[in-house]
């Protein structure tokens, strides 16, 4: 929790009060690779910020397929709920990539400390704009016409992804089909894009 509290500290002085509060009311998780935080029968009303590891928020459609809507890394966090660009009708999975810990604490808990704590309230302010800007890059992606575009600007965009999740995760992230992200790939590196990663 100590590098939660570092973290917070690197943007704006968080007084005693409000982490004792954190401390108090949230605990730190741990979860093995592939274990699910959430799937669509559960509701888990909490705020969490990653603290190691790798976590991942996707939906399935009726004929299996997948769409990856966001991963989350270390120091980057996401809640229990349906997120911005989740289909309202598809519930949503929260899985595990690999082992992993976080902080998590009462989303009740959470607006409480908000609403108490100025620098509390700051800090959601920044965490939610650093939402709003990969939630808008990640629509420039998609918004792309061709798979090749997406795949390029995904590289670009994103290259932390790329070099940490599989083919398979970043074809769903991209919604390409797995034959198409492989033949993309290809194409962006005979052009030069990069050397691509094992």
């Amino acid at each position: 929790m100590n590098r939660l509290f570092d973290y917070y500290n690197r943007y704006i002085g968080v007084t005693r009060e409000a982490l004792s509060f954190l401390e108090s009311y949230g605990e730190v998780c741990h979860y093995a690779r592939g274990e699910f935080f959430m799937r669509p029968e559960t509701r888990m009303p909490y705020w969490c910020m990653m603290l190691e590891g790798l976590t991942f928020g996707y939906t399935l459609y009726p004929r299996g397929e997948r769409r990856i809507h966001w991963f989350a890394f270390p120091m980057q966090g996401f809640t229990g709920v349906r997120h911005l660009y989740t289909p309202a009708k598809l519930g949503l999975y929260i899985e595990f990539m690999e082992h992993s810990s976080l902080y998590r604490i009462a989303a009740l808990r959470m607006r409480e400390a908000k609403e108490r704590f100025p620098e509390i309230s700051e800090l959601l302010h920044i965490y939610k704009q650093q939402q709003l800007n990969r939630y808008a890059q990640i629509e420039r992606i998609l918004h792309r016409s061709s798979a090749y575009d997406r795949f390029a600007l995904f590289r670009e965009t994103f290259p932390d992804i790329a070099r940490l999740v599989s083919p398979q995760h970043q074809a769903d992230f991209i919604n390409v089909s797995r034959s198409q992200f492989f033949e993309v790939q290809r194409q962006w590196l005979r052009s030069g894009g990069g050397v691509d990663s094992p």
